[in-house]
């Protein structure tokens, strides 16, 4: 059966309350853009301003990663105010769909658009879970999840529902933060998914990191269906 678009059950509002509050602050201040560009010096991309590990070279490599074409649409996951959803929506000429649980975050996603010259049409953002996107089957051609499955309650049931999304073919590019000599378990869970990892990209933490120490790992994993 067809999952078909739907609204999203609301999140937890108590669980994003400390990321609303984040966001509302850091709209306030250009503190933490200054501490993120004087941990990660030339590698910063300012324009983003991602609260994550997002550097020149991650974009990059999810760019690389991504294989997109003109007119096929993104899926930014756990979008967080928009900024490397949006660059690379401009960057690789393609439609963007973003998703977070924080309103506050999306609300600022939103107003970003004009910043990346991308109009309201081909750049949305709604207010959803990792778990429960609300979005229809197959829909994306490409999906970036930067440093969020750590905030899921599920995370399995996270990537199940990233991996409903995708198009034949299509990839999701998913970086996250491994506590030192912790066990990776992205081949378990890319199978659990239906997913095939095709590569396993590890980087040194460019910045002070909240969530866990050690390096991000990305993950780009193509989801193929079975003719007839």
């Amino acid at each position: 059966m067809r999952h078909t678009t739907t609204a999203a059950p609301p999140p937890d509002r108590q669980r994003s309350a400390p990321y609303d509050a984040f966001h509302t602050a850091r709209a306030r201040t250009d503190l933490v853009s200054r501490l993120y560009a004087a941990a990660m010096g030339e590698d910063y991309p300012a324009e983003v301003a991602a609260s994550s590990s997002c550097d020149w070279p991650l974009l990059g490599l999810m760019t690389a990663r991504l294989r997109m074409r003109p007119g096929q649409l993104l899926v930014d996951a756990g979008c967080g105010t928009g900024g490397i959803g949006l660059w690379l929506a401009r960057a690789l000429a393609v439609g963007l769909e973003g998703f977070d649980f924080s309103p506050v975050a999306v609300a600022q996603a939103a107003d970003r658009r004009p910043r990346f010259t991308l109009p309201a049409d081909r750049a949305t953002f709604r207010v959803a879970e990792l778990e429960d996107n609300g979005l229809p089957d197959s829909t994306a051609h490409g999906i970036v999840c930067v440093d969020a499955l750590g905030g899921a309650v599920d995370r399995d049931a996270a990537i199940r529902e990233l991996g409903r999304l995708l198009a034949p073919g299509a990839r999701l590019v998913l970086s996250r933060s491994l506590r030192r000599n912790a066990e990776p378990v992205w081949e378990e869970r890319a199978r659990t998914a239906g997913l095939t990892v095709e590569h396993v990209d590890e980087r040194p933490s460019p910045a002070p990191r909240t969530r866990g120490d050690g390096p991000v790992v990305n993950v780009a994993a193509p989801r193929m269906k079975a003719a007839g």
